[in-house]
């Protein structure tokens, strides 16, 4: 049990990242909290919408993680362009490390034919980062005996570090399919706690899916949209620093009612003799009602955490309010709504 307690501890170390590469935190609701999977999203939906967001991230042991997330976008008609307004909130229950970012979108809408449309974005950003040292524990501080406590030989320089952050994006979509990219931490701001260096890395997201919508195309002008039926095979992946990772899986949608399932991993990838990435199977139900969005899903842990993680919890809420144009609906994004 001591040895288990340690352990998490020193990985907990490890992922507050004081003086390592760090990662983003991840929603499994990618396409529900749309602005942080790329910023190529503001005004994509070409109305008034507002998002919300909440993961809670293995919550059986002490480093849990608890991500908020707050965006509103609007289309702006004469301008063919979208901004938008993301506020997220990332908390380390095992070192209190906290960060806090805002930060303000601008996407452009570019109509290269009548349907096929192209939105580039840029995301200017400002994070503040937190830490309590007093709740970390450091190698100096071990013996063979396990953890003997006293002052560590660690020095640090101060408990918070702010910067500004450059993201940008770009989103091709059709009526059946879409494809985007998103590169976040273009300026790679330093974001260590103590002495030395250690630049954020650069995280690149590629991502894509086709809608199979089982309406017939003479009807689909007239279909009431809490009457669509419809699958969505989607993948998400994201790679940043040594780190990388493949979201595969499936939306299914009959009316109001959304399902879904996704595999999270890289199994053909070993990292380690042995040691493949299987990271969580991710279950999903979702409800969708004239513009008001609520989705809840689980992420069941498939990794060696599996036994003590807790595996996931995440709910988003989200509405959009209506456009007064309804030929604005032939170039709205196709994604899904979670």
């Amino acid at each position: 049990m001591h040895m288990l307690k340690m352990y998490i501890c020193l990985l907990s170390f490890f992922l507050c990242s004081i003086h390592v590469f760090a990662q983003d935190p991840q929603y499994s609701q990618s396409y529900a909290n749309a602005l942080y999977l790329s910023p190529a999203f503001a005004g994509a939906e070409q109305n008034t919408r507002g998002i919300f967001a909440t993961r809670y991230q293995w919550p059986g042991i002490d480093a849990s993680f608890i991500s908020n997330t707050f965006s509103a976008d609007h289309y702006i008609d004469r301008y063919k362009s979208g901004i938008g307004f993301i506020a997220t909130s990332d908390f380390s229950t095992a070192a209190k490390l906290r960060s806090t970012e805002a930060g303000l979108i601008y996407a452009f809408q570019a109509d290269i034919s009548k349907k096929l449309v192209f939105r580039p974005a840029l995301q200017l950003s400002y994070v503040n980062r937190s830490i309590n040292f007093n709740r970390l524990t450091f190698g100096s501080q071990y013996t063979n005996d396990g953890f003997a406590g006293g002052a560590s030989n660690e020095t640090s320089n101060i408990p918070t570090v702010s910067y500004l952050d450059v993201s940008a994006g770009g989103l091709l979509y059709a009526k059946n399919y879409w494809i985007g990219i998103s590169v976040n931490h273009l300026n790679t701001p330093e974001q260590t706690f103590m002495k030395g260096q250690s630049p954020l890395p650069i995280k690149g997201s590629l991502f894509g899916g086709y809608k199979f919508s089982f309406t017939p195309e003479w009807k689909k002008k007239h279909v009431n949209p809490d009457e669509e039926k419809s699958i969505t095979p989607t993948f998400i992946y994201k790679m940043q620093g040594k780190s990388d990772q493949l979201d595969i899986g499936l939306y299914g949608q009959y009316n109001v009612l959304v399902v879904g399932f996704w595999y999270r991993g890289i199994p053909v990838k070993l990292y380690a003799p042995e040691r493949t990435n299987h990271d969580a199977l991710i279950f999903l139900v979702g409800f969708l009602h004239k513009g008001f969005a609520m989705g809840y899903s689980y992420d069941y842990t498939i990794s060696k955490l599996a036994r003590i993680s807790g595996g996931a919890h995440e709910l988003t809420l989200s509405y959009g309010f209506k456009t007064k144009k309804a030929k604005r609906i032939q170039k709205r994004a196709v994604c899904p709504k979670f």
